[in-house]
């Protein structure tokens, strides 16, 4: 391990993060982060990425990139070792002979499209005429169907006055069934309150308890953050990064535990069913909140 891969993994370590939380903040993967702090560069790419991780890297841990790249200049590679301009010399010399031999066709080409799309004109107009002279007897039809329509619907209203008449009796009984259940309005229950309690803190990680019988919404609100959400059993429900006052909802209610981990408290809001719940400590940046729900007794 070089000295610039334990100053790295040191700053990592410090600010609470794993690998893989490493990987979903920078978007590099675990063994390019594992190869940078083990000093070893050999299945990267070249020079230039393992600078630019290395520059990621440093930031994602709030290192000054500038200062490290001074410090540890003999631990990292130069990009002069990245030997690009003979590769860009053959694909140029490679593409003059192939655009000589284009050109030739390019006559050629342009008749072939000019015969199709005359073909293609001619086509559409005839299909146009074609379906306008078809058009014509449905519409008188659909009109003479709406005529019959129309007389036969005139006809029912009589029908229907003539039976109202013969029958006032069941008429003036119908409203004395209807106002039968007058007063029995579903009662909402009376325990469906949000409840959430602390029951503990210790370091960088807070308990609650949550009492509810209603749905859980969780919506997280965050300037810059990393999000990871995990049920009991460790398994990976959101694995998410928020930027730009973004907002995360996520549906909680089949849970009865659940982890949030925060990368970076600061400017961050975390509420439940529209209720905002507290970090556990103000001056910690990485914080881990543990939610326990029960149902109201």
């Amino acid at each position: 391990m070089t000295e610039l891969g334990s100053r790295l993994k040191e700053a990592r370590e410090a600010k609470g993060y794993s690998l893989e939380e490493l990987q979903g903040l920078t978007k590099i993967q675990k063994r390019y982060l594992r190869g940078i702090e083990e000093g070893d560069y050999s299945m990267m790419p070249g020079a230039f990425y393992i600078r630019a991780f290395i520059k990621q890297y440093a930031e994602a841990v709030d290192l000054n990139v500038e200062e490290l790249f001074e410090t540890y200049a003999s631990d990292i590679p130069s990009n002069q070792d990245d030997q690009i301009p003979s590769q860009l010399s053959r694909v140029k010399t490679r593409g003059s002979k192939n655009t000589s031999t284009a050109f030739r066709f390019i006559p050629t080409a342009v008749m072939v499209i000019f015969v199709i799309g005359i073909v293609a004109l001619a086509w559409i107009l005839v299909q146009s005429f074609m379906s306008a002279d078809s058009d014509e007897p449905q519409g008188n039809e659909e009109v003479q169907q709406e005529e019959s329509v129309s007389l036969d619907q005139s006809d029912e209203p009589a029908e229907e006055e003539g039976s109202e008449e013969a029958n006032p009796e069941e008429s003036n009984e119908e409203p004395a069934e209807e106002e039968q259940p007058e007063s029995e309005p579903a009662e909402e229950p009376a325990d469906e309150e949000l409840a959430i309690e602390t029951t503990g803190t210790e370091g960088d990680t807070t308990n609650y308890q949550i009492t509810s019988s209603e749905e859980l919404t969780v919506t997280i609100n965050s300037e810059s953050t990393w999000v990871g959400i995990t049920d009991q059993s460790g398994n990976q429900l959101v694995d998410q990064m928020l930027s730009g006052s973004e907002e995360l909802t996520f549906d909680a209610t089949e849970l009865d535990w659940f982890r949030i981990r925060v990368g970076s408290a600061p400017g961050t809001t975390v509420s439940i069913n529209g209720e905002q719940v507290d970090f556990g400590s103000s001056d910690i940046i990485t914080q881990n909140m543990i939610f326990e729900v029960q149902s109201p007794s």
